[in-house]
């Protein structure tokens, strides 16, 4: 197993009547899932999730397989959860550290994640529409 490919999807635009275990069900008919964390948002906002596969390939095939495809009445936007290759790691430093930060207000600006994370040190920004 490539350790350095990416297994984990995003999996969002999801019904609020979706859980872990659905979507276990679900992407396991492509492969073996380790893990699924489902994320609700107080908001109102719709839920979301991260499902890590063990294995690249089942990640790959679960991503082309089930983008688009109705759950509950939804059609599931399915990513990468990083996306592969587009990140290059800074060999300068023996720690690097990825974070996702996903359903911002359309009010809060580039600027303003800066912000937020500048107390942390050196950042990068990697900005994607989910909308």
């Amino acid at each position: 197993m490539d350790e350095d490919q990416p297994r984990t999807l995003y999996v969002g635009n999801l019904s609020r009547d979706v859980t872990e275990a659905l979507i276990l069900q679900v992407f396991s008919q492509i492969g073996p899932c380790k893990n699924c964390k489902m994320i609700i948002d107080t908001a109102g906002n719709d839920p979301y999730c991260f499902v890590e596969f063990y294995e690249n390939r089942h990640a790959a095939a679960a991503l082309a397989a089930m983008n688009g495809r109705k759950i509950l009445g939804k059609d599931m936007k399915v990513n990468w959860a990083s996306m592969p290759g587009s990140q290059k790691k800074d060999t300068s430093s023996k720690y690097h550290f990825h974070v996702f930060v996903g359903d911002l207000s359309p009010e809060i600006s580039t600027d303003d994640v800066r912000a937020a994370f500048a107390p942390f040190g050196k950042i990068s920004l990697s900005l994607r529409s989910g909308r």
